[in-house]
């Protein structure tokens, strides 16, 4: 459905449901004329008088994405100082169901119900791009009743407060948003929340070294050259908190390049990406992957650094002297058995001071 059209003789953008059912009106995008459609059972709307191969109409949407429109129209009109529905820009021959303003800032609102290819979400990015707009987003109903694929959140996702994102609206919370790590985990956890699975992560990957995968291999090779195994890789390389997602291979994959890398010398954030930031990383359509790439590094390297597991000085990374690689799998389950028994002695002390 069309919700706005151009009045043909004052050239005012009209909503449908302000218009006069007598003025006359013509599709924003294609200049035809259309009819208002004013009734008791459908929402008000406008259509084309006669059939035209209209690349701006949207009169093929669904009942459920037109009122999540309207109810978003509603929500942001309440927050910004200026909202537009389906306003047509010709420059880039695109209809966003949305734009919001605050200030002298601009915002295209992408409430999205229906599938939607990689492509397509690239394309649309690219045309906004080309006019500097933001760009939000934000996934109706159709897109909760189940957990999304990595691949379909990598098409939304964008970086918000140093944070991988993907919005959603329903009726009852309106619009809210949930970090990638949070539906990876299958819950609300945030960045604070240690993720307490280190034992789990190792012992997939003695799994994995048992199955012999390809990726495994190529690394436990690598390492044999060193005298080194998987499953001895220090602990740093296990998250301890949660980590921007992205990535189609686990993170201690990445983490152990990294450390390889800072064993040897200081190195700088910009040569750690160029070095160790492989490309087993999602396709993203909303975000570029680099910039992806850089918010995992960031919040890698922060953990370590509060960890003091590794230092920073002068503009570059190095290893601190306390990581320590295991000979055996039973070696690197006593130094974590001596770890937790530590940590919750000192918590325990706390408590009871």
């Amino acid at each position: 459905m069309m919700l706005i059209a151009r009045h043909a003789h004052t050239k005012e953008y009209m909503d449908a449901n302000l218009a006069r059912l007598n003025d006359e009106y013509v599709c924003p995008g294609c200049g035809e004329p259309v009819c208002l459609k004013k009734g008791k059972i459908k929402i008000a709307h406008y259509a084309h008088k006669i059939f035209a191969n209209c690349g701006a109409s949207s009169e093929g949407e669904s009942a459920l994405h037109l009122q999540g429109k309207l109810a978003l129209f509603q929500y942001f009109s309440k927050k910004y100082d200026e909202v537009k529905l389906e306003p047509w820009l010709s420059e880039i021959k695109q209809r966003p169901d949305l734009m919001i303003r605050r200030g002298d800032k601009w915002t295209a609102i992408e409430f999205q119900c229906a599938p939607i290819t990689l492509d397509q979400v690239r394309k649309r990015m690219a045309g906004y791009r080309k006019l500097h707009l933001q760009t939000l987003w934000i996934l109706g109903e159709t897109f909760q009743k189940k957990r999304l694929l990595a691949t379909t959140m990598a098409k939304f996702a964008v970086i918000h407060n140093f944070e991988l994102k993907i919005f959603f609206w329903n009726y009852k919370h309106n619009i809210y948003y949930q970090g990638w790590w949070q539906i990876d985990n299958g819950g609300l956890v945030t960045r604070k929340t240690r993720v307490n699975n280190q034992l789990q992560q190792l012992l997939k990957i003695q799994q994995s070294v048992i199955l012999a995968k390809p990726k495994i291999r190529e690394i436990q090779e690598y390492l044999y050259k060193q005298n080194r195994n998987i499953v001895g890789i220090p602990w740093i390389c296990h998250a301890q908190y949660s980590l921007p997602g992205g990535l189609k291979i686990p993170h201690w994959q990445v983490a152990v390049r990294i450390i390889m890398v800072l064993e040897n010398k200081s190195v700088s954030m910009d040569e750690i990406l160029q070095r160790c930031i492989v490309q087993d990383w999602q396709q993203f359509g909303c975000v570029m992957v680099r910039d992806v790439q850089k918010l995992w590094l960031y919040h890698f390297l922060n953990d370590a650094l509060k960890a003091n597991q590794i230092e920073y000085t002068n503009g570059k990374f190095k290893l601190a002297n306390l990581v320590k690689w295991f000979d055996t799998y039973q070696d690197k389950l006593e130094a974590f058995r001596e770890a937790y028994f530590i940590d919750s002695h000192i918590l325990s002390r706390k408590l009871s001071n």
